[in-house]
């Protein structure tokens, strides 16, 4: 799912991307048991005014692109800060000057991994966002690399990518893993919520492992959505179609939803599946 596969072109450019700032606040759902970082000033200056310059003139690409198509100048921004996270002392950097730009920072409750993401300037009403994932191992190694990258079905880009709004390490070894869940936008009227499993071995980093068994069917993921109808609160649905985990019980709850000739709908129904033997079942 790369951002260089957006087919759509939105005349409700702006209309949806502050739309999908102001539901990211809002979001409806389970208490966020993420950690929003709040680390050391920004350590390395002179690559932060860099990356701000870049990050500026990817945000005023919008309108560009809508011309002629160029995702250059976010795919430059994301090579340099992808670099940039790689550096020594990066990991106690909160790069807190790229808020400006809508650059926010989520870190896993084992705090040694965290994402920066950003709605992409080249959303409209379905929305892209960019999420860069930065992982500190025991022996304090860095590395940095797009999560939307990891898909392997190319057959998917141009496909919505979410926000992710929860990241829980998973007691699995001699493996990490983490489970991610967060929402987004399939089109103005059609919200959507996921859950995704990232696997680290070896320095290898894989969201394809299918590590959620619902009966005899294994998946990569969990995914729900339904239609918004027009007396309906969004708010509302968001909350319905909300994932959950509990920690503490290791049990995930997802909402049930049927495929009609009319699209999808909401049961009202949950199931709910337990994390045992490396795996959702």
């Amino acid at each position: 799912m790369k951002v260089s596969g957006i087919l759509f072109f939105s005349l409700a450019f702006l209309l949806f991307s502050c739309g999908a700032k102001h539901d990211k606040q809002q979001l409806v759902g389970a208490k966020d048991t993420a950690i929003v970082t709040n680390p050391k000033l920004d350590s390395v200056p002179a690559e932060i005014h860099t990356l701000e310059n870049l990050a500026t003139h990817m945000m005023d690409s919008g309108e560009g692109y809508r011309n002629d198509g160029s995702t250059k100048a976010e795919q430059v921004f994301i090579k340099a800060f992808i670099e940039a996270l790689k550096k020594p002392g990066a990991f106690e950097t909160n790069f807190a000057s790229l808020k400006k730009h809508d650059i926010q920072v989520l870190t896993a409750d084992d705090g040694r991994l965290r994402i920066f993401y950003w709605l992409s300037p080249y959303s409209g009403s379905m929305w892209h966002v960019q999420n860069i994932i930065q992982y500190k191992d025991e022996n304090n190694a860095l590395t940095a690399l797009s999560f939307n990258n990891l898909y392997e079905d190319k057959d998917d880009d141009g496909s919505p990518t979410p926000f992710f709004d929860h990241i829980y390490a998973l007691n699995t070894s001699p493996q990490k893993t983490y489970l991610f869940i967060g929402y987004g936008q399939m089109s103005g009227t059609e919200p959507y919520t996921a859950s995704h499993t990232l696997v680290i071995d070896h320095a290898k980093f894989s969201i394809n492992k299918a590590l959620f068994k619902i009966g005899k069917v294994v998946k990569t993921q969990l995914f729900a959505s339904a239609e918004l109808k027009e007396d309906q609160d969004k708010e509302k649905l968001l909350a319905e179609l909300a994932i959950t985990y509990n920690s503490k019980d290791k049990t995930i709850s997802y909402p049930e939803v049927n495929e009609t000739k009319n699209g999808s709908v909401l049961t009202g129904k949950r199931n709910v599946l337990i994390f045992r033997d490396g795996m959702f079942k």
